[in-house]
C-alpha cells in the first residue's frame, strides 16, 4: 500500500503537454458527449501517473518477522531510509554506498519500506556543471530500486537554499542572471524533474528550510554567506507559491509538503510556518503536508507531548505530517560511542516520536536518516557528536533500532507479543542491558 493520497481528478501533464491542454479539453468533451448510453452518468476514477521506471515483475521478497519493514505493513505506515550517496560521501575514503555497496542496498530492501534520495536529488547533483543538462542516473538508479521492491519514495528536494552548484550560486552573484531568466529556469527544474517521476514518488518536500535560525524566524532572502535562499533574494517570497503549484501540476496526486529542523514543537519557527501556511492554504496554494525532519541531540531538551501537539495543530489544518529525517546524535568519546546513559535516552526518544507517529492519523511516513554511523552526516556537521544511526558496524543492532521495533509490535500485535515472541529476543535483551522499554 502506498502513502494515503488526496483524490483528484486530474492526470500528471509533462510540460510540453501544458502547451495542449485548450485544444484537448475541447476534443476530450466532444468524446465524452459521444459515450455510450450505458457509460453515461458512470462516475469513473481517475487513474494515477504510472512510475515509467516500473518494472515488469518486482523482485521476491518478504520482510522477515523481527524486521521493522513487517511491522511497518502491518501498521499501515510508511518506514523508511536514505539511499546514501553524494554530499559528504564524496570526501569520504569509502565508495558511495548506494550505488557500490551491494550488502548495503540488500539491508535497505530487508528492514525499509520507504526510500529518500539522500544527496541525488539535490541541486547541485543534477546540475553538477552548468544549466541546461539534468544528470539523472544516480537518481534514476534509486527510483527503480525502489520500484523492483515495491518500497514508496518521498522527494528530497526541489527548493532549497543549500547544495546549489557553485557555478549557479556564482553566476547569481555576478547578475549574469535576469529575474526572468532565473524564475524560468527554476520552473524548467521543478516541473522536469517531478513529471520524470510522476508516480514513483508520493511525496515531496517541495520547499526545503526556507526560515533562517533568528530568534523572531525570517524567510531567508540574504546572502549565500548568510545562508540565503538565492531564489527567495532574487524572485521574492511569491515563489512559494509558484513551485507548489509547478510540482502540483507534473503530478497531481503526489502529496507536497514543507520540510524543516528546528521544528520539534511548538516554537517560533514552527509558528511561521504554521502562519505561511494557513496564509497559503486560504490562497488555494496546493500545500499538503508539514515535514518535521525531527534531527535531536541529546544536548538539549526535548518534549514528546509538545512535539505530538505541534503536528497534531498541522493535521488540524487539513495537511499530511511526517517525520521525515530522525536521528538523536550525543557527544562521542574516541571510539565513536556515547555514554550508556545516552544512547538510552536516544532510543527513548526515537520511541517517543515513532509513538506519536502511530497516534496522528495525518502521520504515514517515519523516515529514519541513515543506517549506519560511519555513512552519517553528524559527524561532519557537528563536531565531537554522533552515534545517531540505528547499528553498529556489521549492521549490528543498537538500542535505537530495537525501540523502533518495540513501538511497532506493541502497536500492531500487542505488549504481551512483544514481551513472549522468541523473534524479539534479541532486541529485548539489548533494551533490558540499557534499562530502556517503553
Amino acid at each position: 500500500m502506498s502513502f494515503p493520497r488526496r483524490s483528484r481528478a486530474a492526470a500528471a501533464l509533462g510540460v510540453g503537454a501544458l502547451l495542449l491542454v485548450s485544444c484537448a479539453g475541447e476534443e476530450a468533451d466532444a468524446e465524452a458527449d459521444e459515450q455510450p448510453e450505458d457509460q453515461a452518468g458512470e462516475e469513473v476514477e481517475a487513474s494515477e501517473p504510472t512510475c515509467q521506471f516500473a518494472p515488469d515483475e518486482q523482485v521476491d521478497h518478504e520482510y522477515a518477522r523481527d524486521s521493522l519493514g513487517h511491522f511497518a505493513q502491518e501498521a499501515d505506515l510508511k518506514v523508511g531510509n536514505v539511499a546514501a550517496g553524494g554530499g559528504h560521501h564524496e570526501d569520504e575514503e569509502y565508495p558511495d554506498p548506494f550505488p557500490d555497496d551491494e550488502e548495503y542496498r540488500e539491508h535497505l530492501a530487508e528492514e525499509f519500506t520507504s526510500l529518500t534520495h539522500e544527496n541525488y536529488m539535490k541541486w547541485e547533483f543534477i546540475h553538477p556543471d552548468e544549466w541546461g543538462d539534468f544528470h539523472f542516473e544516480e537518481t534514476d538508479a534509486v527510483v527503480e530500486f525502489a520500484q523492483e521492491h515495491g518500497m514508496d519514495m518521498r522527494g528530497h528536494a526541489l527548493f532549497w537554499h543549500s547544495q546549489n552548484p557553485e557555478w549557479l550560486e556564482e553566476s547569481v552573484e555576478a547578475g549574469e542572471y535576469t529575474q526572468e531568466e532565473l524564475r524560468d529556469m527554476l520552473e524548467e527544474h521543478v516541473r522536469t524533474v517531478v513529471s520524470r517521476y510522476a508516480g514513483c514518488i508520493q511525496q515531496w518536500d517541495v520547499v526545503n528550510e526556507v526560515f533562517d535560525d533568528e530568534e523572531e524566524p525570517q524567510l531567508r532572502d540574504g546572502s549565500y554567506e548568510e545562508s540565503g535562499n538565492l531564489w527567495i533574494r532574487e524572485l521574492g517570497p511569491e515563489i512559494l507559491d509558484d513551485v507548489f503549484e509547478w510540482a502540483h501540476e507534473e503530478d497531481p496526486d503526489a502529496l507536497l509538503f514543507y520540510n524543516d529542523y528546528s521544528v520539534d514543537g511548538t516554537n517560533a519557527k514552527s509558528d511561521a510556518y504554521y502562519e505561511l501556511i494557513q496564509e497559503q492554504l486560504d490562497r488555494g496554494v496546493p500545500v499538503h503536508g508539514f515535514g518535521s525532519q525531527t534531527h535531536l541531540s541529546m544536548q538539549y531538551d526535548f518534549d514528546p507531548e509538545d512535539y505530538q501537539a505541534n503536528l497534531q495543530r498541522f493535521e488540524d489544518l487539513g495537511l499530511e505530517t511526517a517525520v521525515t529525517e530522525i536521528d538523536v546524535r550525543g557527544e562521542v568519546t574516541e571510539e565513536g560511542r556515547m555514554s550508556d546513559e545516552d544512547r538510552a535516552g536516544a532510543a527513548e526518544r526515537y520511541g517517543a516520536v515513532l509513538e506519536s507517529c502511530l497516534e496522528l492519523a495525518s502521520c504515514n511516513s517515519y523516515t529514519i536518516w541513515g543506517s549506519l554511523d560511519e555513512h552519517s552526516w553528524i559527524p561532519g556537521t557537528f563536531e565531537g557528536e554522533g552515534d545517531a544511526a540505528l547499528y553498529e558496524s556489521g549492521y549490528e543492532r543498537k538500542p535505537h533500532y530495537c525501540i523502533n521495533q518495540q513501538v511497532l509490535v506493541e502497536h500492531t500485535e500487542g505488549e504481551d507479543v512483544w514481551a513472549d515472541d522468541e523473534a524479539f529476543e534479541e532486541c529485548r535483551g539489548i533494551l533490558e542491558e540499557y534499562g530502556v522499554g517503553v
